[in-house]
């Protein structure tokens, strides 16, 4: 707002600076902002534990698809992992290179590897379900043809040829 008590050259002055809406961002690109003790603290876990959980996930990855590589589809879900324990290894060395402040690339880079791997997360999940509603699905097929199979070698269906029919009957 101006004051009518400004002269003419404070109003050109304060028209050449920044309009309101550079003053905020300029201020945020430049600073670097020191987190709270507690969100260092969780930094540094998301590091050490981001790394141990990464390296499981790939290693589960692993045995997942080496069990599965009978099909394709049942790699899937291996792979997934393999790809997702990446991402989290990535976000957690991210995590350990911010040293206390989310300023700069390593701030960048956690947040994008972590939104990577809950995508990955995503995609395993929907691959899991699909997979496991497959085998159900074969499962009860293999069963009903194994029941089929097991009712038509039984005699209990009538058959000509039975024992009721003898051809030598023992009471003449």
């Amino acid at each position: 707002m101006i004051s009518l008590d400004k002269d003419e050259k404070e109003i050109e002055n304060h028209n050449e600076e920044h309009s309101p809406a550079e003053q905020e961002i300029t201020p945020a690109e430049t600073e670097s902002h020191q987190l709270s003790a507690s969100a260092v603290k969780s930094l540094s876990d998301i590091a050490k534990w981001g790394k141990i959980s990464g390296i499981l996930l790939i290693i589960t990855g692993s045995l997942v698809s080496l069990s599965a590589l009978m099909t394709v589809l049942g790699a899937i879900p291996g792979v997934l992992l393999i790809i997702s324990g990446v991402f989290l290894m990535r976000s957690a060395k991210a995590a350990a290179e911010a040293e206390g402040n989310l300023a700069g690339s390593a701030g960048e880079s956690m947040l994008e590897n972590y939104g990577k791997f809950i995508k990955m997360q995503l995609f395993y999940a929907a691959s899991s379900i699909v997979t496991g509603l497959i085998g159900i699905i074969i499962v009860v097929f293999m069963l009903v043809i194994i029941g089929i199979a097991a009712y038509e070698s039984t005699d209990t269906h009538e058959d000509p040829d039975s024992y009721y029919y003898e051809d030598d009957p023992v009471f003449e």
